[in-house]
């Protein structure tokens, strides 16, 4: 450390003994145990400058949510900071304070990251961000089918082995909506003409599924595909370096951009989003961590050390070019799930809609109407967005 440094830390200490003042900031975040040490090496360049010491609680985002709820209902806390899935933040954000001083920071982020934390005023930053793409067999297929007609080429090829993420959970309405706004789809209607058109597609694809759609997630679908039981499947960044590690990729496992639909393409955002909790104990040091945690160097380092994908324009997606090229063409297609307070209600009409078609044979005609008709009864008179006050 430079003698400059270690006057300003030393001055920091004995400002804090002095004064007795706390200067700790807890911090929840949903790290891998191998992300920890590299997030930790980041965080302490904060330290270093701030004077204040961050204390990284790593956790699952369920758990994150259920102790911001925790606080929320008791009125006190101890996170100062906390990081939630970009599906969590409209229930979440009446528990979180509003972020709008911080305009100067979402100017360097895409737009469409940003709007998915503006939830009555901003309430969430994106930390990082992530999206799907095609991974696939590339010593059986050769190429990847780059539209619809050719996905459905490749599945009468290869019967049995298409996947899709089809347990009823959150991952089978990511698979589900890059085909709907590829079609021209809202995404927040069961019964546009998009909506129609995806669903007469997947009907054709459903009977060359692998059978174990039926419960297949993100982990258990990658593990198919390693073992070369899949010829592709949709997911999300991190299986490339669970198949580099088995020394399957970038060879036989592949990533490519998803099939161009009647529309175009499109992919689901998602990652972890930054926000400070309503009773956090030290909220404006809080923010001044968002602030060095979304600069371009800081961002530019998680992408390096991490292979994290920012949300900052003048950032890129980090990581090799072989693994990550895929997802790397698939960055201008990225859209936010609808953002709207019903949105939990929309996606379980789609994952039954879905399940309908595939696993029960009913037309999609009529799992649509069923699904829609479900999702108006659900429905207040108003489905705008809404939150908490500041």
């Amino acid at each position: 450390m430079s003698p400059k440094r270690v006057a300003v830390a030393v001055l920091v200490v004995l400002c804090t003994a002095c004064t007795g003042e706390d200067r700790t900031l807890t911090v929840a975040m949903a790290l891998l145990p191998g992300e920890l040490a590299a997030y930790r090496e980041v965080v302490s360049s904060f330290e270093r400058t701030s004077g204040w010491r961050v204390v990284i609680v790593p956790q699952q985002y369920p758990d994150i949510r259920r102790a911001l709820a925790a606080e929320a209902a008791a009125g006190e806390g101890t996170l100062d900071l906390v990081e939630l899935d970009v599906y969590s933040l409209a229930p979440a954000a009446g528990q979180v304070r509003r972020l709008d001083d911080l305009g100067d920071v979402t100017g360097a982020l895409e737009p469409g990251a940003v709007r998915a934390g503006a939830i009555d005023g901003l309430r969430f930053l994106p930390h990082r961000v992530s999206w799907q793409a095609l991974v696939y067999d590339h010593e059986v297929l050769g190429r990847p089918p780059a539209t619809w007609e050719e996905v459905l080429a490749v599945a009468r090829a290869h019967p049995g082995r298409i996947g899709i993420k089809g347990a009823s959970y959150e991952g089978l309405t990511c698979d589900l909506l890059p085909w709907v706004w590829s079609a021209g789809g809202s995404g927040a209607d069961l019964d546009d003409e998009g909506a129609r058109a995806a669903f007469a597609f997947l009907a054709q694809l459903a009977p060359y599924l692998d059978a174990r759609s039926e419960v297949f997630k993100e982990a258990t679908i990658a593990e198919a595909m390693a073992r070369g039981e899949l010829v592709l499947h949709l997911n999300w960044p991190f299986v490339m370096s669970l198949y580099e590690a088995e020394g399957l990729a970038p060879g036989r496992l592949r990533a490519a951009p998803l099939p161009l639909g009647p529309r175009g393409r499109a992919t689901v955002l998602g990652g972890g989003y930054l926000a400070v909790p309503r009773y956090a104990p030290h909220p404006h040091a809080a923010v001044a961590l968002i602030r060095f945690l979304l600069s371009q160097a800081t961002q530019q380092r998680l992408a390096r050390s991490l292979g994290w994908f920012s949300a900052r324009r003048d950032v890129g997606v980090g990581g090799d070019p072989a693994l990550l090229g895929g997802w790397a063409a698939m960055r201008g297609e990225v859209r936010p799930r609808p953002e709207r307070v019903d949105y939990p209600q929309i996606s379980r009409q789609w994952q039954r809609a879905f399940r309908r078609v595939a696993f029960e044979g009913v037309s999609p005609e009529q799992a649509l109407r069923e699904g829609q008709r479900a999702l108006s009864g659900q429905r207040a008179p108003s489905a705008e967005r809404a939150g908490g006050s500041p």
